[in-house]
């Protein structure tokens, strides 16, 4: 059973379903959705904090980035964005 609820903002499925390479919208999609696993999703994946910003984390697939942001007191997760690296940062 999940212990987190994803919460996906428009934008990402957007650029997920104009992403034209399958392998890499599947790898993409499989690390959202572990996610819900979150305190053992850490360990998985490539997670790490973002600087300057409260409970958001960024989790790397290649040379693309997830970013999200954690309530652990309502156990929800926002991806607020999905991008290649270095660019996606400036949208933050």
């Amino acid at each position: 059973m999940s212990e987190f609820k994803v919460f996906v903002h428009r934008r990402v499925f957007k650029f997920l379903k104009n992403l034209k390479n399958d392998a890499l919208k599947n790898r993409l999609k499989e690390a959202i959705l572990e996610l819900e696993n979150y305190p053992l999703a850490l360990r998985r994946l490539d997670v790490e904090k973002l600087e300057g910003l409260e409970r958001t984390f960024r989790i790397r697939v290649g040379d693309f980035r997830i970013i999200f942001y954690v309530d652990k007191r309502e156990k929800v997760i926002y991806v607020t964005h999905i991008g290649l690296r270095g660019a996606i940062y400036e949208k933050i």
